[in-house]
This record gives C-alpha cells, structure tokens and sequence, in this order.
C-alpha cells in the first residue's frame, strides 16, 4: 500500500510540472495582469507540489494557487485543474467561464471531446497529454507550436 501512495505522489509531482509547463507555452491575453491564477476544481491530488508553483514567474506574472469547491469560484482562474471527479461538470464550467482566457486541464479520459484543453495520461510510469485545439481557441487561448509537438494526440 505504502508503494502506490509513493508512485501517485510522484504522478502528481510530474503532473504539477506539466500545469507549469502548459501554462508557460500559453499565450495569454496582455490584459490578464501580474498574477496567473492556477485553481484545482475538486479533490486536490497535488497538494504540496502545488503550493510550490506559488510565487514562481512565468514570464512577467507570478502564479498563484487556489482550491474551489464550486464553479462560481471558477471565472478568477487562468488554469483550471478539473479532478476527475467533477469532469461530468465541465459544461457547467465552461457557462461559468463564458469567453474568459481559461486553460482546462484535466487527467481524466474521455475529457477533450467535453471540452478540456488538455488531458494527462499516465502509462507504464510515464505521463503524456493530448490538446484540444478548437476548445483552446474557444476560450481565446493558443498553444505553443513547440508544446503541440510533444502531445500524443491534438484534436482540431
């Protein structure tokens, strides 16, 4: 038992990594101000590897790391973690969210034809992710040429 809490752990720790990288090879909107705002939705798998990420720079803005236990909470998010649990809410959210300058990002399957921008996958130890581009653009967002490269899948 001890084992499988070590390797979520360390999923999660990679996993956060991502959340860093994908918002780093995001253009953002200029009007977006100092802070980028990454927000969990729903049971908190990163925990401490979160709270990490707060402070750090991308770019000119530093991030800052919320939880929110409902949609309402949602519109103050540049990227939103979407646990598993609440992915059957994604069209909720994204009432929620209009037009605003969101990322989604979730690590459940199935997430990118309800609308998320980009889902995790673990295999073999190993996390990859697939892009969604149209939903992407939807919320006025784009993805780095150099991060779609290394997606398994990008849906247009």
């Amino acid at each position: 038992m001890p084992r499988a809490h070590a390797d979520s752990a360390e999923e999660y720790r990679l996993k956060a990594a991502f959340l860093y990288n994908f918002a780093s090879f995001t253009d953002w909107p200029e009007t977006l101000g100092d802070t980028l705002a990454f927000c969990v939705y729903g049971e908190d798998p990163f925990g401490a590897h979160l709270d990490a990420l707060a402070g750090t720079a991308i770019g000119s803005r530093r991030i800052a790391v919320h939880r929110a236990r409902s949609v309402e909470a949602l519109p103050r998010c540049d990227l939103v973690y979407v646990s598993p649990a609440m992915v059957g809410n994604l069209p909720r959210l994204f009432d929620v969210l209009g037009r605003n300058a969101t990322l989604v990002v979730t690590d459940a399957p199935g997430s990118l034809q309800h609308g998320a921008m980009l889902n995790m996958n673990t295999a073999a130890g190993r996390v990859t992710f697939s892009a969604n581009l149209a939903a992407t653009r939807r919320q006025g967002l784009n993805l780095s040429a150099k991060l779609l490269r290394l997606a398994t899948e990008v849906v247009q």
